[in-house]
C-alpha cells in the first residue's frame, strides 16, 4: 500500500512540451474530472520544472506548504492525474520519485474519446460539454471559386538529399508533444478468443482501432473481456463494412449493465490496490444507497438503512462522499450495524469541521488523540450508548498519523475479504 512522507525527495521529468493552449484544456476540459486539487498540483509540477536551474530535487514538505496540501490531499490529487495519463510516477527503496509529466489531449482526441467525453458529461452535463466543444471547433471549409496556390517544400527549398547533412542522425531522446494516456487493463487477446468463441467463428480477427474503443468501453462500463465479449457479438454485424455498430454497443452494455449489477464499475474499483485513493473515488462518485448495497454485496438495503441515509443528507446537506465515509466507519465501529444516533453523533462531528470529501471526513475520523494513544477502530468495540468524549479538532494530520490510517484502511479491508 503507497503512502508519502513530508521528507520524500522527488524529481520532475517532462514528457511533452506543454503549451498555452494545453493549459486552457487542463483547466477546461481536465479540471471537472479531476478536480482543483489536481489540477493545481500539474500546474505547480509544471512550473516548477520550467524554473529549474541547477537544483533538480525537491523535498515534498516544500510542495506541500507552497499548495497547502496535507500527504493524502497530495497522494489523492497524484493519483487522479495518473489515472488520466497526465503523470506517471516511480519510485525506489530510498523515497525518491521521479514524475513525468505528459500534456493534455488536444480538444479532438478529448472529445473523440468515449471515456474521457463520457466523464465530462456526468461531471458537468451534457448541455454545458457542448458549449466546451464548441470552443474548440474549427472551420476549414473552403469556398466554391478558390483554388489552393500554395507553395510545396521542394518548391522552396530544392533539398538535395545526397548531401551528408541529410543522412546525419540524432540518437539522443528529445521532447516532443507526447499526449497522456490511460493505462486500461484490458488483454486484446483474451476478449478476441472470447468473442471467436460466442460468434463460433475461429479466424475472426478485430482491428486495431476497433479493439482500442471496445477497452475504452469496457472501462467504462466495468466488465470483463467476457463480459464484453457477449455485449459485442451482440451487435456484430458480420456482412456490415464496419463490423461494430459503436452506437448500438453502448446501448446494449447499458442495458446489460442495469441488468445486472453485480457487472459494476464501482465493483472493480473497489477491488482495486489502493484502499486509500480508489475508496475515496468510489465514496465520491457513488450514491449512499448504491454504496450500501455494494458493501453487502448488491443485497436490497433496508427501510432502517435508507432512512438513515436520508436523514443525514436531510439534516446535514453533505456531499455523497462525506455520508458513505460516515457509512463506512460507523459499520466498522458498530459490528457492521448502522445505529441512527451514532451516525447523527458522527455526523455532528463533522457538520463542525466543514469537510466536503470522502478522504476529508476519513481523515477526521481516524485521527488520533494527542493525549493518549488508543486502539484502532477496527480493534475495539464501541457501545452506541455510550456518550463520546469531547475532542479538540485538528486541521491537519501528522505522517504517523497518516501511516495508521493507511493500516488501519488496510486491515479494514483484509477483514471484509475474510468474511
Amino acid at each position: 500500500m503507497e503512502y508519502v512522507l513530508q521528507s520524500d525527495v522527488y524529481q520532475i521529468k517532462l514528457a511533452s512540451l506543454v503549451s498555452n493552449v494545453d493549459k486552457d484544456v487542463m483547466v477546461e476540459l481536465y479540471q471537472p474530472l479531476v478536480g482543483a486539487n489536481a489540477t493545481i498540483l500539474y500546474l505547480t509540477l509544471l512550473k516548477q520544472k520550467r524554473n529549474e536551474d541547477e537544483e533538480n530535487e525537491y523535498q515534498l514538505t516544500h510542495l506541500l506548504n507552497i499548495l497547502q496540501f496535507t500527504p493524502a490531499q497530495f497522494l489523492s490529487a497524484r493519483r487522479m492525474l495518473e489515472g488520466v495519463g497526465l503523470l506517471r510516477s516511480y519510485s525506489n527503496e530510498a523515497r525518491q520519485y521521479i514524475y513525468v509529466l505528459y500534456a493534455p489531449k488536444n480538444p479532438k482526441d478529448f472529445f473523440d474519446d468515449v471515456l474521457f467525453k463520457g466523464l465530462l458529461i456526468q461531471s458537468i452535463g451534457e448541455k454545458e460539454t457542448k458549449k466546451l466543444a464548441s470552443l474548440y471547433k474549427v472551420n476549414l471549409e473552403i469556398e466554391q471559386g478558390f483554388n489552393e496556390v500554395s507553395a510545396s517544400f521542394v518548391d522552396i527549398f530544392h533539398p538535395n538529399y545526397d548531401d551528408a547533412a541529410f543522412k546525419k542522425n540524432f540518437k539522443d531522446s528529445f521532447v516532443g508533444h507526447d499526449e497522456g494516456r490511460i493505462r486500461i487493463n484490458f488483454n486484446d487477446d483474451l476478449f478476441t478468443k472470447y468473442l471467436s468463441d460466442t460468434l463460433g467463428n475461429s479466424e475472426l480477427t478485430v482491428g486495431k482501432r476497433d479493439l482500442k474503443e471496445i477497452a475504452r468501453y469496457s472501462t467504462l462500463f466495468g466488465f470483463s473481456e467476457k463480459q464484453m465479449a457477449a455485449v459485442v457479438a451482440s451487435v456484430y454485424n458480420q456482412e456490415a463494412t464496419s463490423k461494430i455498430d459503436f452506437a448500438k454497443l453502448a446501448l446494449k452494455a447499458e442495458e446489460e449493465l442495469r441488468g445486472k449489477p453485480n457487472i459494476s464499475l464501482e465493483m472493480n474499483v473497489m477491488k482495486g490496490n489502493d484502499p486509500i485513493s480508489e475508496k475515496c473515488r468510489l465514496m465520491d462518485a457513488t450514491s449512499p444507497a448504491k454504496y450500501l448495497k455494494i458493501l453487502q454485496n448488491n443485497t436490497k438495503v433496508s427501510n432502517s438503512d435508507l432512512q438513515i441515509v436520508e436523514s443525514l443528507s436531510k439534516n446535514y446537506g453533505f456531499t455523497n462522499g462525506v455520508i458513505n465515509a460516515i457509512i463506512d466507519y460507523a459499520l466498522a465501529m458498530c459490528e457492521n450495524t448502522l445505529n441512527l444516533n451514532y451516525c447523527e453523533k458522527v455526523a455532528s462531528s463533522l457538520a463542525r469541521t466543514n469537510v466536503k470529501t470522502a478522504i476529508d471526513a476519513m481523515n477526521q475520523l481516524n485521527r488520533k488523540q494527542t493525549k493518549r494513544k488508543i486502539d484502532s477502530p477496527l480493534e475495539r468495540k464501541v457501545k452506541v450508548e455510550s456518550k463520546p468524549t469531547e475532542k479538540k479538532i485538528k486541521t491537519k494530520i501528522s505522517d504517523d498519523e497518516m501511516n495508521d490510517l493507511l493500516a488501519d484502511l488496510d486491515n479494514q479491508k483484509t477483514r471484509r475479504k475474510a468474511r
